[in-house]
């Protein structure tokens, strides 16, 4: 029984020193760094609310030495972040499965300390699940991604953007503490399409209607039409919005948006994907009670 913890002990050891070859510290605000995954060549991911400056950013590797960094693209509602680093020649991180419930993961930082910064903390997946409430906590409104994972163990100042890893060392995902403190780690599968819109054109785009709504219960006849039982009751139309140009009136009430359904904002906000940003939109409205066809075309912002 010794040799066998004594080994299982040592497997973590190992899988947290795997996970510090990819995992470097980054250096973008004064208190004390935050941590970084080495997404692909010349690519850093961090979290966004751990970047409190535009200019004098470097990250640290493992074997100490600094490098300068420059912002690619940064996204507040999603909290990431993409750094450039010219001469980064090390390796990106290997993706694992996004973890299931119950099962042992590691948090990884480099933020400071001994052993050139480098700490973990054990503990296990707790739920994962979507988003929910944590969708309206960030600053700046809704959330640009669909589920999270809720890891059961200590997030140590200065580990957000670093990796949420499994026992083998690969990346479960990014760690952050930006939603109001709680510690939850993005999934490195739904983080894909944000790095990619990031380096391209340095911010997450989103589609956008211009108005303004409130979730309604729709009456059992209703319900039975539209084949749901609630929908958005547009409450504002702004001038010149898209809303209003395609023909979206106070007192209409949303209930699908390109074919997907919407009951609530969430639904709203998930449905306005960047793909359909300055895209003519299918949408269904009830208007008096009977169904109505809308095309819209979604602006961006």
């Amino acid at each position: 029984m010794t040799a066998t913890i004594s080994e299982f002990s040592t497997s973590l050891a190992d899988a947290v020193e795997r996970a510090g070859s990819y995992t470097v510290r980054v250096n973008a605000r004064g208190r004390y760094g935050s941590s970084g995954i080495v997404w692909a060549n010349g690519i850093v991911l961090t979290a966004d609310h751990t970047i409190e400056r535009d200019d004098d950013i470097s990250i640290t590797q493992a074997d100490g030495s600094d490098l300068p960094a420059k912002i690619a693209g940064r996204d507040p509602r999603s909290d990431l972040a993409v750094l450039k680093i010219d001469g980064l020649e090390v390796s990106a991180a290997p993706r694992s499965n996004d973890g299931r419930v119950g099962s042992l993961v590691l948090a990884v930082g480099r933020s400071g300390g001994g052993d050139n910064g480098l700490g973990a903390s054990l503990g296990i997946v707790s739920s994962i699940g979507m988003l929910g409430q944590e969708r309206r906590r960030r600053r700046g409104g809704g959330k640009s991604i669909e589920s999270i994972i809720r890891p059961d163990l200590t997030m140590y100042p200065g580990f957000s953007g670093g990796p949420l890893i499994d026992t083998s060392g690969a990346m479960v995902g990014v760690n952050t503490s930006g939603f109001r403190g709680q510690p939850l780690t993005i999934p490195h599968s739904t983080i894909n399409e944000i790095v990619g819109q990031l380096l391209t054109h340095g911010r997450l785009r989103r589609g956008y209607l211009g108005m303004t709504s409130q979730p309604v219960r729709l009456p059992e006849s209703i319900a039975a039409t539209a084949g749901q039982d609630s929908g958005l009751l547009a409450v504002g139309v702004e001038d010149d919005s898209p809303a209003s140009q395609g023909g979206i009136m106070i007192g209409d009430i949303l209930i699908a948006v390109g074919g997907d359904p919407v009951r609530d904002t969430d639904d709203l906000r998930s449905a306005l994907g960047p793909d359909l940003a300055g895209q003519p939109t299918a949408l269904r409205i009830l208007r008096g009670g009977e169904p109505k066809d809308l095309t819209v075309t979604i602006g961006e912002r």
